[in-house]
């Protein structure tokens, strides 16, 4: 591993033990701040499970992922993989700091499907794929960068972006939580869908190009096999 993804990595692995947060047990009419606090506990959650990731990226200090890590990621490019474990921890981060500072309540759960929706601006295009990596390879977003990303987009959208970053799917512990506040908190399982498929997708085209490249099956995969 070089010197500048165990730096990245050291960036997100606290000094010392996070003490668990008292959470209060809202009454029947205090909805909004249980949602609220159920919201914000499950980012916690979600920031720790980043950690431990890159714990234990850090304790294997391997060239090269171990299979079921770039199935996830739909890359053998450990360096690109920290890169965006990196950025879905920032977008994790920023998104806390937003709920820390949201009035519980304000936070408003998915509308009534009956209801004519309000109108949401027109969002930039998204770049391809490759592009987008390209960018995050030559720099992270700065604090400044994710708080202004995540600032009118609803919670649930935020938490797909971190899911992909992670490599988090369906198999994970805390799945069946994290879907639930998706469709509560207006993001899109259809957009989680499309992600783990274009991993999938990416991850074959990878694992194909380097068993070309490769004649011993045996042989450790190359760093950087990712999808072009």
């Amino acid at each position: 591993m070089t010197h500048n993804v165990a730096y990245v990595l050291l960036l997100f692995v606290p000094t010392e033990p996070t003490t668990a947060e008292t959470s209060a047990n809202p009454g029947p009419k205090d909805q909004g701040k249980a949602r609220h606090g159920r919201l914000l506990g499950l980012v916690r959650k979600i920031i720790d499970y980043g950690r431990d990731l890159v714990a234990t990226l850090q304790r294997q200090n391997a060239p090269t992922p171990a299979p079921n890590l770039a199935r996830r990621f739909g890359t053998f490019n450990l360096v690109l993989i920290v890169a965006r474990i990196s950025r879905g921890l920032l977008l994790a981060a920023g998104l806390e700091a937003r709920l820390v500072r949201t009035p519980p309540g304000s936070m408003a759960p998915r509308s009534n499907p009956n209801r004519p929706a309000n109108p949401r601006p027109a969002r930039r295009p998204r770049p391809p794929l490759s592009e987008e990596d390209a960018a995050l390879l030559r720099a992270l977003p700065s604090a400044e960068d994710i708080a202004e990303r995540i600032r009118h987009r609803p919670a649930g959208a935020v938490i797909v972006e971190i899911c992909r970053d992670l490599g988090i799917g369906s198999s994970h512990p805390l799945w069946r939580e994290i879907s639930d506040a998706i469709v509560e908190f207006n993001g899109n399982l259809v957009r989680v869908l499309n992600i783990w498929l274009a991993q999938a997708s990416a991850f074959l085209a990878a694992s194909s190009g380097a068993s070309l490249a490769s004649p011993d099956c045996g042989a450790p995969l190359t760093a950087g096999t990712g999808p072009p």
